[in-house]
This record gives structure tokens, sequence and C-alpha cells, in this order.
């Protein structure tokens, strides 16, 4: 099959499958790239983080974002090193990010979290200082793509 561009839902859909993906930020007109665990929710993406670090301080400097998931599927050889090919796919992200202060909201991204990431159903409960502990950075999507070739 060639390669095609995604819908937004089957987009959403890989967001939602990946098990992590790479925050792209901006300080001083240099990129910064990171991987990061992450979890989709109603057009936003929650990325958890220390409370420290140059991705807090690119995006306090500069809101605007780009994230990124891909997969690659199966190297595709060929006869030349031009007709080399790889099925995958791949969906990006464009968005404004903010830190969250509210503490109710910080909880609910947490619980995401849980639910994406979490195998054993005998955690102990998050306390306050656990929260207090964690930075979640709220991504307002304002537009996602993607491309497979598969």
């Amino acid at each position: 099959m060639a390669k095609k561009w995604l819908t937004r839902d089957d987009s959403i859909k890989y967001l939602n499958e990946a098990f992590y993906g790479h925050l792209a930020t901006v300080s001083n007109n240099r990129p910064y790239l990171v991987p990061v665990n992450y979890v989709f929710h109603q057009n936003h993406l929650y990325i958890h983080s220390a409370l420290q670090g140059q991705k807090l301080e690119n995006i306090r400097a500069n809101s605007r974002v780009c994230f990124e998931v891909s997969h690659p599927i199966q190297l595709l050889p060929g006869k030349k090193p031009c007709q080399f090919g790889v099925h995958y796919w791949s969906v990006l992200v464009f968005g404004q990010a903010s830190i969250l202060d509210d503490l109710n909201l910080k909880i609910a991204a947490l619980r995401l979290f849980i639910k994406k990431y979490n195998h054993d159903d005998n955690l102990a409960p998050m306390d306050s200082d656990d929260i207090q502990k964690v930075a979640i950075i709220d991504i307002r999507i304002e537009t996602i793509s993607g491309k497979a070739n598969y």
C-alpha cells in the first residue's frame, strides 16, 4: 500500500496506542527534543515531568510545541539503496503547552496515566505529597496529522 494521510480518528487511535512520544520545544532559537510518557484525553496531551528541567523552562519561555509518535513496522529492502523503504505510521501534534497548577486537574491527569500505564490493581492511593512532586504539562492540541505506509 502507498503512503497515505491518516484521518483525524486514525491519528488519535495511534496516539492512544503508542507507549511514549517525543516532545519538541524551542529555546533561544534552538530545538530541544525529549522522549516523554503521555496520555491523550479530549483534545489534550498530558505529559508527566519532573518539577524542573529544560523542557519546562522552554515551555515557560515559549508555549508553542510539537509532539510526535511513530512506529516502524517493517523494513522494505531494495536492490539499490534508494529503493529501500519502511512500513510505518506516524502522528504529529502541534499546540500550546502550559504547566498545570490546579491540584484537581493534576489529579485527573495522573489518573489517566494510571489507567494507561498501570497493570497492577493494588497500587497505593496518591497523596498530596506525591502530587506536589510531579509536574504535568498540558498541551492544548491545535492540529493533528498522521501518515502511514503499510
